[in-house]
């Protein structure tokens, strides 16, 4: 009969040895796990900075199709533009007719003949994309505007007729039924509203308690019909941006100083900046003023957003690239603030 003897080798895993791995694996996942997820960041930045880039090259095929007009809405007040839509003419002023150009792209890209007119909203803020997307006969909602950070719009964009726990940011159940099709990239307010008040003539400017809105003027300027030519310092001047940094651990609103944006320039470059090295900008209705403009940032009023830095209910912030001193003409990085041609108080 064959005796086997025991040796060494048929030995297993002593307890100790065995706590030894899993301390070891334990240790590599911790090393690991960070460089991955930073990895999958940096991803998701190259995304979205292409997203910019796309947006960047559309906004430049329209301006040589257009007389090198920014894409804005270009509906006006009092017109007969659809005989289709026949509730989407005549608007009482160009801020509503705006919004019935927005509808109207809406029920063409999106098929959303549901969607009513809406009333008293200003679509230039999350919806300027809309215009690029009817000129190139995009399929709404488009993807690429919406940051792969972006959650929320990206997961209202996943099933836009029945989207789960949008905001209900208005009266209007008509423009709430829009938020599928909003865009985490902004235009700057001046590539559609005036850079500055003129003479008795205002322009639009930051509300003060929300973020999110805008002043309206009266009487109401002219909307559109700006010009990339306007632009005097295209490398240095900030076109659209991310309205909050998402691609650090810690997410920002784009307006405090240590967050790190991406932006589109208009010499159609993107770069990721901190915002605190931009100058801080100005108050378009009061350019003299040497202070820039201020607002509050409420994430509450939505719901969606990142929180404030300082983990209070709202945080004061400054206006920087969204309100550039002089507009179009001004800079916003690698210059000082350009002198509007008025003493600063």
């Amino acid at each position: 009969m064959a005796v086997h003897l025991r040796t060494d080798r048929d030995r297993g895993f002593t307890l100790i040895e065995l706590l030894v791995v899993i301390a070891i694996i334990a240790l590599l996942i911790g090393i690991l796990l960070p460089a991955l997820g930073g990895a999958r960041r940096a991803g998701r930045l190259g995304v979205c900075q292409s997203n910019m880039s796309q947006f960047g090259k559309a906004q430049a095929n329209y301006q040589v199709d257009f007389q090198n007009k920014i894409a804005s809405y270009t509906w006006r007040a009092g017109n007969t533009y659809q005989k289709d839509y026949g509730d989407l003419n005549n608007a009482p002023d160009d801020t509503a007719a705006s919004a019935d150009q927005a509808v109207y792209i809406l029920r063409k890209r999106a098929d959303r003949e549901d969607i009513g007119r809406v009333t008293g909203r200003l679509p230039h803020r999350q919806y300027s994309h809309l215009i690029l997307a009817d000129y190139l006969s995009q399929k709404l909602p488009e993807r690429s505007m919406a940051c792969p950070e972006d959650r929320p719009i990206l997961e209202w964009q996943s099933n836009p007729r029945n989207p789960t726990n949008p905001p209900k940011a208005s009266t209007d159940v008509q423009y709430d039924k829009m938020w599928p099709y909003a865009s985490t990239y902004q235009l700057v307010p001046q590539a559609w509203c005036a850079d500055q008040k003129y003479g008795n003539l205002p322009t639009y400017i930051q509300w003060p308690s929300d973020h999110n809105l805008f002043s309206r003027p009266s009487p109401s300027p002219a909307l559109g019909r700006r010009k990339a030519s306007d632009v005097m310092y295209p490398a240095g001047k900030v076109q659209a941006f991310e309205f909050w940094a998402r691609h650090d651990k810690i997410p920002l609103f784009f307006a405090y100083p240590e967050a790190r944006v991406p932006l589109l320039f208009f010499d159609a470059s993107v770069r990721v900046r901190l915002t605190g090295e931009a100058n801080q900008g100005f108050k378009p209705n009061l350019p003299a003023n040497a202070k820039p403009t201020t607002f509050f940032y409420d994430p509450s009023i939505l719901g969606f957003e990142p929180p404030t830095k300082s983990g209070a209910t709202k945080d004061e912030v400054n206006g920087y690239y969204r309100w550039t001193r002089g507009g179009l003409k001004g800079i916003d990085y690698g210059g000082t603030e350009i002198d509007t041609g008025q003493p600063k108080n």
